[in-house]
């Protein structure tokens, strides 16, 4: 009998925690760009939690929660760089806690000018 309740419990607690993956740029263009380092290195964790499913926030965290305090150390920065996801679950049934990392650079997007050269220019080079 015991046994049972561990295994029963077991089955019922679960907890889970893994890396969503690691993201070159997380901008709004998706063209070539060049980037002044603000602040390396930086993270934000946001999570939710709720007790029996509907007391406290329910929901998942989004990107944009989690990215949004990042963007909040520098009002200059406009682009994350090398940025990591993390993902961690608490899920009893009773007790529920997602949360959403990100690790990354908090960078600037500098303006690049494109100068159209003569024809044969390339020819000389």
């Amino acid at each position: 009998m015991r046994f049972r309740a561990v295994v029963l419990l077991v089955l019922v607690c679960t907890a889970c925690s893994g890396s969503l993956g690691t993201v070159g740029i997380i901008g709004r263009s998706a063209e070539p760009v060049g980037i002044k380092l603000l602040r390396p290195a930086v993270s934000s964790r946001v999570c939710r939690t709720s007790w029996l499913g509907f007391l406290g926030t329910r929901g998942e965290p989004t990107i944009d929660d989690a990215t949004r305090a990042i963007y909040e150390l520098d009002t200059e920065g406009d682009v994350l760089t090398d940025a990591t996801v993390r993902r961690t679950e608490i899920l009893t049934g009773v007790y529920n806690r997602r949360c959403l990392e990100v690790e990354a650079n908090l960078g600037r997007v500098v303006p690049t000018v494109v100068i159209p050269a003569p024809s044969g220019h390339g020819a000389h080079h």
